[in-house]
């Protein structure tokens, strides 16, 4: 299976932005992490909340990319008055569907770490909302 650094490089712009999104949610969730440890920690679930939100649109934007990727493949194959015999065709879709996949890679990897950092700080922070620190 190829690496994440050939995945990024492979998908194209969906990475950058997939790359922003978990960058800035890592960044949150961290702040929400931090705020935990402060007298604020009752509102840490707000910036918890911001970076398992980031976590899911580097996500989407990986499965966006997928899907833009694929309707790239399919356009391809349908041009008009080119000629591909079947076997052709058959490597073609292969191919372009193992890269398209690669968005895919790309965005779940960036957006782990925000929605797990970020669950946590809403998950504690709502515990401790209450409680005096």
């Amino acid at each position: 299976m190829l690496g994440v650094l050939e995945a990024f490089k492979g998908c194209g712009w969906a990475a950058w932005l997939a790359l922003l999104a978990g960058t800035v949610g890592i960044g949150s969730g961290l702040v929400g992490a931090a705020m935990l440890s402060m007298k604020a920690r009752g509102f840490a679930w707000i910036p918890g909340a911001v970076a398992v939100m980031l976590g899911f649109s580097a996500i989407s934007v990986g499965l966006l990319g997928r899907a833009i990727g694929l309707a790239r493949v399919k356009e391809v194959l349908s041009y008009p008055g080119v000629e591909i015999d079947a076997t052709q065709r058959e490597m073609i879709w292969r191919v372009g569907t193992e890269e398209a996949n690669r968005c895919v890679t790309v965005g779940a990897s960036l957006g782990a770490l925000p929605i797990v950092i970020g669950a946590a700080a809403v998950g504690i922070g709502l515990a401790l909302r209450n409680k005096p620190a």
